[in-house]
Formats: structure tokens, sequence, C-alpha cells
């Protein structure tokens, strides 16, 4: 299984929304609107993958 996340840029800060309904249920879980490192980090140790839309990681690519 995956969950989909996009990052979008609020206020200079990068912010993992939801993009699909497994990534949604997360965040309810949470208690956010959006997923932070840290659920991001724990969703990847239950061995869930997490998935970016291209023109996401083609920008995060351009930064390194």
């Amino acid at each position: 299984m995956d969950v989909t996340i996009q990052i979008k840029n609020n206020y200079g800060q990068d912010v993992a929304y939801p993009a699909c309904s497994n990534a949604k249920l997360f965040a309810e879980i949470a208690g956010t609107k959006t997923l932070t490192k840290e659920v991001l980090q724990k969703i990847r140790r239950l061995g869930i993958g997490i998935k970016l839309p291209p023109q996401d990681v083609i920008r995060f690519m351009a930064i390194e």
C-alpha cells in the first residue's frame, strides 16, 4: 500500500497535504489537516510507501 501526498508552500514552509483516501485517513487519525514529518516517518515505519506527484518530485530534486 502507498499513500500519495502533495507538497504545498504555506508562508515559506513546505507542508504535506493528503492527496488520496488513505493519506486523508492518516491525517484524520493524527487529528490534523496536513501530515507532519513525524507522521510521515511513522507511516513509513509501518511499511507504507509515500508517493509524490511528478511536479513535486521535480521541484525537490531541483532544490538539492
